[in-house]
């Protein structure tokens, strides 16, 4: 059976949300992606954390910066569905954890990252 695995402080994440958005007030914002106003933070599932990383778990989600992320790369792994990608984030990229899947409504603003940020670091 073929498992991938995490090292040192790798997050290894799956199910990257970069599909078309809904507002709090139902309002459908088209994928964005490849043009300046896409260049937002996605949504990620959490596959596998590296034995450094204490404070998130697989099976968790996490809103990522943008661009703080690998391609996503297709691999054999017994818990993936075919042709399923993985993707690497940055560690110090994670914005939010969430135990739950974030229902795709946007309710978090440029002000909010920023002040998430300074927070971080």
């Amino acid at each position: 059976m073929a498992r991938l695995r995490a090292i040192n402080d790798n997050i290894l994440c799956i199910n990257g949300d970069f599909g078309d958005q809904t507002t709090e007030s139902g309002l459908i914002i088209k994928s964005t992606l490849g043009k300046s106003e896409g260049i937002t933070p996605r949504w990620f599932e959490v596959l596998e954390v590296g034995p450094k990383i204490d404070w998130i778990n697989p099976g968790q989600w996490v809103y990522v910066e943008y661009g703080r992320w690998t391609e996503g790369f297709k691999t054999n792994d017994d818990r993936l569905e075919p042709d399923q990608k993985v993707w690497k984030v940055e560690p110090k990229a994670c914005l939010i954890v969430s135990d739950e899947e974030p229902d795709g409504t946007l309710n978090i603003t440029d002000s909010t990252v920023s002040a998430m940020k300074k927070t971080r670091d």
